[in-house]
């Protein structure tokens, strides 16, 4: 194998970011390099800072709830919720790092999206830096070129003006230092005067890979990338660049398999998904179609981006039509004829380049073909936010191809070169631009989505949910309507329309719907749940009850199954075993205030009754128990105070009354008990102040996933 000999010439390219060895002093040529450096590193950024301007204070939208403004642990800003965060995590993925990063934002940030959004947006701009550093160390020309295209390329808009996806921007960062490192220790190993063979250089390359990995496995093939570039650069693979690469390989399996641990059991769970199992023979043909389609398709918006969606229509592959097998042959012909031309490491030619940009591209998506399930594949089968660093791929040699033939064109081509290149880099600009416009609300996402992908299920629910919250039930029911016509299979969509059902008073489709639901979510206690708020909301206790005593036995340790249990029995009248249900919810939850407040008015109002039958030592032994836990409270006094007068017990009544007057000079009823006590005033029977009964009317919430 031919070994290259020392270092190659630095690129015109280059020399922003590459200064000549024994070049040591501030010379005018340094300080040019510098201000060239600073002028094109400033350029990228305000193009970036322009075309996000419109996210700068974006709503929150759609799995933003999940990551941050419902997720507990994330707004802990506690090393008890960084330790949950990274040792367990509950959360549908295992993205630790990504996760860590909001969990340091949020005690400056909080609920305001802003200061997200400019992280995220800023680690795009480092993105398309650090990508052009990586091009110049592989002196590869049009390096800054192929760093502007990828800031101002309309396929990254979704991953950075959507918080959630800060995944993919905390990942690229950490991905292209790793690959930086990398070539600069393969450049090491494999030069003239090696020195220390790079070994830092690897060394950091290895850990900003993991760093990539626990921020997100998209990047998860990377270690064969490195072989690939292994061929590329010297037109074979050895030994030592298996060996350099092993650790890579050994990340990226560990890592990847705990995301398809989480990807099934959590994301996934028993919901069933469009396309059959992988290894039956029409799931592998579906998914093989899914597959070649998916690359045509992610191949093409990288280079043409317009009219690009939140959420594409899914194409039907269950079971697949010949013609969805095309792309394959397409794929393996354009492969035969760059393998053809490729040339040799010492003469390489542009085939090459392309296949190894090829090679690339293909890897980054692979994991996303649809070979793996993934939880993203009930909605659609590709989205932008996958093709993020995919793109690189491709973009990478067509600027390189424009920056080499830009070099040999003669002048007046030149000129013209440059003003096509001003308009079309312009016109992509525009189109983020406008479509970062978008990312502003979930009301125009969605809107927009549904204008070019009517049968979009998603955009119908969300939309849906956000029609709801504002109190436009009927257009909710409009949404959640469709929604449910589009995934009939899918419980959150019954859910989410027996919920508006129920708000508009049809409570038998309601109950249908909810009967749906939780058949096909038998796991899901929060949808269980919705179905008993329902049946107690239209007033149906007999049924409400036994589905109730149905979820404790399944699902014994939620406390609020069993203290609306307890609610239901207690207005029924059952209260005996209604209070014992409400303890068994205070003992799991000690620290709700709920089923404690419902388990003080079922015994406030068991005492009631217990003394206005006349078991007065009954009802006394309640009165004690709730005082030691509301020593102060005025009404518990009192009609304590009533029972013990009740009860013969003169002297420990005046005290009560003694005591609640203390607290409450203006207390009518106690004072007027304390009088009877003392004899001043006519013995009569002193009152029971009255207590209000349990809620009896639950809500069932909108999931609006």
């Amino acid at each position: 194998m031919q070994k290259t000999k020392g270092r190659q010439p630095a690129t015109a390219d280059s020399r922003a970011f590459s200064t000549p060895v024994d070049d040591r002093a501030w010379g005018a040529d340094r300080v040019a390099s510098v201000r060239d450096l600073l002028f094109r590193g400033g350029v990228i950024l305000l193009a970036v800072l322009w075309i996000y301007s419109p996210t700068y204070h974006g709503d929150w939208l759609w799995d933003d709830d999940s990551i941050l403004t419902a997720n507990l642990v994330v707004q802990s800003a506690s090393l008890e919720g960084l330790s949950s965060i990274w040792l367990g995590p509950t959360g549908a993925d295992y993205f630790p790092l990504s996760y860590t990063a909001l969990w340091a934002q949020w005690p400056f940030f909080g609920l305001n999206s802003t200061g997200y959004h400019a992280v995220t947006i800023l680690l795009h701009a480092t993105a398309a830096i650090l990508l052009w550093r990586l091009l110049l160390v592989m002196r590869i020309p049009g390096a800054w070129l192929a760093g502007l295209l990828f800031a101002i390329h309309p396929v990254c808009v979704e991953s950075v003006a959507w918080v959630s996806e800060i995944k993919n921007t905390i990942s690229l960062p950490f991905f292209l230092l790793s690959a930086i490192f990398f070539v600069k220790h393969d450049e090491a190993v494999w030069g003239d005067d090696p020195e220390d063979a790079g070994v830092w250089n690897w060394l950091l390359s290895v850990g900003f890979f993991a760093l990539a990995m626990l921020a997100k496995t998209s990047v998860v093939m990377f270690p064969v990338v490195l072989l690939i570039h292994a061929w590329w650069k010297r037109g074979g693979i050895s030994k030592r660049d298996v060996v350099a690469t092993a650790p890579f390989f050994l990340v990226s399996l560990v890592l990847g398999l705990v995301t398809i641990y989480y990807q099934h059991g959590r994301a996934i769970g028993e919901e069933k998904m469009p396309v059959a199992d992988l290894f039956t023979v029409v799931g592998f043909l579906s998914r093989t179609a899914t597959a070649g389609m998916a690359i045509l398709f992610y191949f093409w918006e990288a280079v043409f981006p317009f009219r690009l969606l939140p959420i594409y229509p899914q194409w039907q592959v269950n079971p697949p039509q010949l013609s969805q097998f095309l792309p394959w042959p397409i794929l393996v012909a354009a492969g035969c004829g760059l393998w053809s031309f490729r040339g040799t490491a010492t003469a390489p030619t542009a085939a090459r380049h392309a296949l190894f940009g090829l090679g690339f591209f293909l890897l980054m998506i692979f994991p996303i073909l649809g070979f793996i399930t993934i939880s993203y594949m009930r909605i659609t089968w590709v989205a932008d936010h996958f093709n993020y660093v995919a793109i690189i791929g491709i973009i990478v040699p067509l600027c390189a191809l424009a920056a080499a033939w830009f070099a040999a064109a003669r002048p007046p081509l030149q000129l013209t070169a440059l003003a096509a290149a001003t308009v079309l880099f312009a016109g992509l600009a525009v189109s983020s631009l406008r479509y970062a416009h978008v990312f502003v609300n979930e009301d125009a996402l969605w809107t927009y989505t549904l204008e070019s992908n009517p049968d979009a299920w998603q955009a119908h629910n969300r939309l849906g949910a956000k029609k709801g919250a504002r109190g436009d039930l009927e257009g909710a029911l409009y949404h959640f309507t469709n929604s449910t016509r589009l995934r009939p299979d899918l419980g959150e969509t019954h859910n989410n329309l027996a919920t508006t059902y129920m708000a508009l008073g049809r409570t038998d489709e309601a109950l249908e719907e909810f009967k749906v639901t939780t058949e096909l979510l038998p796991k899901v206690f929060a949808v269980q749940m919705n179905r008993g708020y329902a049946l107690t909301n239209a007033g149906r206790n007999e049924q409400a009850e036994k589905w109730y005593r149905d979820l404790v036995e399944r699902f014994p340790q939620q406390f609020e199954a069993w203290n609306n249990l307890g609610i239901v029995q207690v207005n029924k009248g059952n209260r005996t075993e209604g209070i014992v249900a409400l303890r068994r919810a205070v003992e799991l939850a000690p620290g709700v205030e709920e089923p404690r407040r419902n388990l003080d008015s079922a015994l406030r109002t068991e005492a009631e009754a217990l003394a206005v039958a006349g078991k007065f030592t009954e009802a006394e032994v309640i009165y004690r128990e709730m005082l030691k836990i509301s020593p102060d409270d005025v009404m518990l006094l009192t009609n304590h105070g009533v029972v013990l007068y009740k009860l013969g017990r003169n002297d420990a009544a005046i005290t009560a009354f003694r005591r609640a007057l203390a607290l409450n000079p203006g207390a009518k009823e106690a004072a007027e008990s304390l009088a009877v006590a003392l004899g001043k005033a006519t013995p009569a029977p002193p009152p029971l102040e009255t207590q209000e009964p349990l809620p009896s009317t639950l809500s069932p919430a909108i999931e609006g996933r």
